[in-house]
C-alpha cells in the first residue's frame, strides 16, 4: 500500500484547522447563525465588562455537525469532533488579565475506504477511519478594563495512526502562533447593548513556528518552517436581543454578538503557510473565520459559540464555571 504524501499533508492541516476552530469561542471569534436553543425570555438589556480574579475558570464541552461539503475532496470522509476547552484566569494585575488555555479534542472518520480509490488501497486498511487526537495549549493577555486582547499564543498538536497490512503510519503536527495585536482588539465594545452595530480594527503581528512528521514501515520524512507577517482585521459586529441560552451548565441570560466574514488583506504564503495564519485567533484554515458567540454577564464570558469551518458547524457550550 502506498499513501501519497500530498494527501495525508491535506488531512492532518484541515484536521489541524478544526480542532483549533473548535475553540473559537473567544472574545477575537465571533459568528452569523440561528439563536440556541432556550426560551427567549430577556432579562438584561445591557452587559457591563466583568471583572475577573486568578481562579476563575470556564470549561466548555466542543462537538460539531456533519459538514454539507467534503474538507478534502471526495477521496476523504466526513471528520467529526469532541473534546473539552478550559479557559482558566492566572494572573490579574489591575490592569491585565493572564488568561490560560488548554483543549482537548478527538477527531474521527476522516478515511473511507470505499471512496479512496485514487490515494489507496481499501482491501489493505485493517481499520477504516483515522482516528485523530489534538491539544490546543497556550494563553491570552486582555486588558482589564475592557477585555480588548494585548497578545495571544497557541501550541496546537495533532497525532494520527493508521493501521494497514504494512504496518503503523504516524503524522504529527504541531504549530506555535503568536499573535500581538496593536491597538488591542476591543470586540466586546463594553456595555454590550442590544441591537447596536460597531466596527473594530487592529494589526496583527503574527509569528508562526510549524513543523510536519511522517513515519511509515518504509518512508519518514517532514518539514519545518518559521515565519513572520503583519495583516489588518477590520471587522463589523452587531448584537442581537437578550435571550436565555441553555447550556449543560445552566439557562444564563445573553447578549447575541455576531460577526460577518471579517475582511483581512490575503497573505502571500506558500500551501505550508497559509493554513496556520488564522492559529492567531485560535482558528486556521481561514483567517478570521465567521461566528457568533453569546455573552452572559452573570457568568463574566461566553456561553455558547459557534464557528465554522470545512463546511463544518463547531458548537462550544460552557459545561462548569468558577468564579473565585
Amino acid at each position: 500500500m502506498r499513501i501519497r504524501p500530498v494527501g495525508l499533508i491535506a488531512i492532518t492541516i484541515a484536521l489541524v484547522g478544526i480542532a483549533v476552530a473548535a475553540v473559537a469561542f473567544g472574545p477575537a471569534n465571533l459568528a452569523k447563525l440561528g439563536s440556541p436553543t432556550g426560551p427567549n425570555t430577556p432579562q438584561a438589556s445591557s452587559i457591563g465588562v466583568p471583572t475577573w480574579h486568578i481562579g476563575d475558570s470556564w470549561t466548555y464541552n466542543v462537538n460539531s455537525t456533519p459538514p454539507d461539503v467534503i474538507i478534502a475532496g471526495p477521496t476523504w470522509g466526513g471528520p467529526s469532533l469532541t473534546g473539552t476547552l478550559t479557559r482558566t484566569v492566572a494572573a490579574a494585575d489591575g490592569s491585565q488579565y493572564n488568561v490560560t488555555v488548554h483543549g482537548s479534542f478527538h477527531l474521527a472518520g476522516v478515511f473511507d475506504p470505499a471512496r479512496d480509490g485514487n490515494e489507496t488501497n481499501s482491501s489493505t486498511l485493517l481499520f477504516p477511519p483515522v482516528m485523530e487526537n489534538a491539544t490546543v495549549d497556550g494563553y491570552a493577555l486582555y486588558r482589564a478594563s475592557d477585555l480588548a486582547e494585548l497578545k495571544e499564543v497557541r501550541t496546537v498538536q495533532l497525532k494520527s495512526a493508521l493501521w494497514t497490512a504494512r504496518g503503523w503510519f504516524n503524522t504529527s503536527y504541531t504549530a506555535t502562533v503568536q499573535t500581538t495585536y496593536e491597538p488591542a482588539l476591543n470586540i466586546w465594545s463594553f456595555p454590550i447593548e442590544e441591537n447596536e452595530t460597531w466596527n473594530v480594527s487592529s494589526n496583527a503581528t503574527i509569528h508562526a513556528m510549524i513543523a510536519w512528521r511522517f513515519d511509515g514501515p518504509n518512508d519518514s520524512f517532514g518539514f519545518w518552517r518559521n515565519f513572520n507577517v503583519t495583516v489588518p482585521i477590520r471587522l463589523m459586529l452587531h448584537s442581537g436581543e437578550s435571550e436565555n441560552v441553555t447550556t449543560p451548565s445552566g439557562t444564563f441570560a445573553s447578549i447575541p454578538v455576531r460577526v460577518a466574514l471579517p475582511t483581512i488583506d490575503r497573505l502571500a504564503t506558500d500551501d505550508r503557510e497559509g493554513p496556520v495564519v488564522g492559529l492567531g485567533g485560535d482558528e486556521c484554515g481561514q483567517p478570521r473565520l465567521a461566528a457568533e458567540a453569546w455573552f452572559s454577564g452573570d457568568v463574566g464570558n461566553v456561553v455558547k459559540a459557534v464557528s465554522f469551518i470545512g463546511g463544518m458547524k463547531i458548537v462550544a457550550e460552557l459545561a462548569s464555571f468558577h468564579r473565585a
